[in-house]
């Protein structure tokens, strides 16, 4: 009877173990990046934007963008400059923030149309080998950074998070990252 025990408990402590590390495997940074990469080489706009928090990233890039454009005036000189300087900050932002958010969308939208074109906004590696070795994942609380290299753009670092019955997303943009696509193709505010 001991024999018979072993010939049954192995194998399916084996598929337990197998079917707890795919469900853990399930709920990484890597396998939404994975996901990412089906959904852009299969041209799906859709499948793709599931993995982008856009309203999380217009926020943070609008906030930098806000950010970098009153470091270069001149400080307020005055408590009423000073307000006055919030209010224009306040008000930039409310403008600024739908354009933003529009404009991730179409770049997002862009990129997945035009995968394999060299000038893709936002390239993802794809396949399960090119995920686990082209992306650096470094864990920061509840969230991740995921860093990689783009032969175009160069280095390009984003947040990834994660909420509840959600796949990961990516949810903010190195403000470097920001900074250079924003020089490239400037937003005004209208």
């Amino acid at each position: 009877m001991p024999k018979r025990a072993w010939t049954w408990g192995v194998p399916a402590a084996l598929l337990g173990l197998l079917a707890a590390g795919s469900v853990y495997a399930t709920t990484t940074p890597r396998y939404a990046l994975y996901r990412l990469g089906t959904a852009v080489q299969q041209h799906d706009v859709a499948a793709a934007l599931r993995y982008f928090d856009v309203e999380h990233i217009a926020d943070r890039a609008t906030e930098v963008l806000v950010t970098d454009y009153l470091a270069r005036q001149p400080a307020p000189a005055t408590e009423a400059e000073a307000n006055g300087r919030q209010l224009v900050a306040s008000l930039a932002r409310r403008r600024l923030r739908p354009q933003v958010a529009a404009r991730v969308r179409a770049e997002i939208r862009r990129s997945v149309e035009r995968t394999g074109v060299p000038q893709a906004a936002v390239a993802v590696p794809v396949g399960v080998v090119a995920v686990l070795q082209a992306f650096d994942v470094s864990r920061e609380g509840p969230d991740a950074w995921i860093s990689y290299r783009d032969p175009v753009q160069g280095p390009i670092r984003f947040r990834m998070a994660r909420q509840p019955g959600e796949p990961w997303k990516i949810s903010e943009f190195d403000p470097d990252w920001v900074r250079r696509r924003a020089q490239e193709e400037p937003v005004r505010l209208r």
